[in-house]
């Protein structure tokens, strides 16, 4: 034997004051994913110093050569990380692994008790996935976090995050597009869990 041969994603998950339920619902659904060999690597927000500076110190610990992010209330698909891997390695075929690349999926909405509220969040939240320019993003973020998948040339040039940084995700992106290649799957990776704690969450527009 000569170990495992599957490739190694970190996963970033930052917690702050977590439901103990939810929070065990997320990481069985992280340890339970396909094809991958996940290394979780996990913070607990102590100083209340904000999800952003707590993904920051959690990005800057992570080594593997992919990288995603994770809340403390979701429930992964599976084949999360397996189907957003394979979109980033056909980018690195495309662009070459020195090029910062994100990939990032749709999610369905559900509520405290994992009902499904919508079965897309970008169609719930009127948000259009293809706006990833510079100058669009500048506007108005259209990925989330916990559906992101990234390479390590991303990693180690968005790290670490600015303070003035609205949230994670958004300055992740913004580096992405300016720098680098983003792509979109159009499929629901996970179950967006909205409760009372919610940071961000997916509110319906009419």
């Amino acid at each position: 034997m000569h170990g495992d041969s599957r490739p190694v994603i970190d996963v970033l998950l930052a917690t702050y004051r977590a439901e103990p339920n939810m929070l065990a619902d997320q990481i069985r659904s992280i340890d339970a994913q396909r094809d991958v060999v996940v290394n979780l690597i996990s913070r607990e927000d102590v100083n209340g110093v904000g999800a952003c500076a707590n993904f920051s110190a959690l990005l800057e610990k992570s080594t593997a050569s992919y990288t995603a992010f994770a809340d403390q209330d979701d429930v992964w698909n599976e084949d999360k990380l397996e189907k957003s891997l394979e979109k980033l390695k056909e980018l690195e075929h495309v662009y070459g692994e020195d090029t910062p690349l994100l990939v990032f999926t749709d999610a369905k909405v559900v509520d405290a008790n994992l009902h499904e509220l919508d079965d897309s969040l970008f169609s719930r939240t009127k948000i259009d996935p293809k706006r990833i320019k510079p100058r669009q993003l500048i506007l108005q973020n259209v990925a989330n976090g916990n559906t992101m998948l990234i390479n390590e040339s991303l990693r180690r040039l968005a790290a670490p995050i600015p303070k003035e940084a609205v949230m994670h995700d958004h300055w992740v992106m913004l580096v992405a597009s300016v720098f680098g290649r983003i792509a979109y799957i159009p499929s629901a990776m996970l179950l967006y869990r909205q409760h009372g704690g919610n940071v961000f969450g997916g509110q319906k527009l009419i």
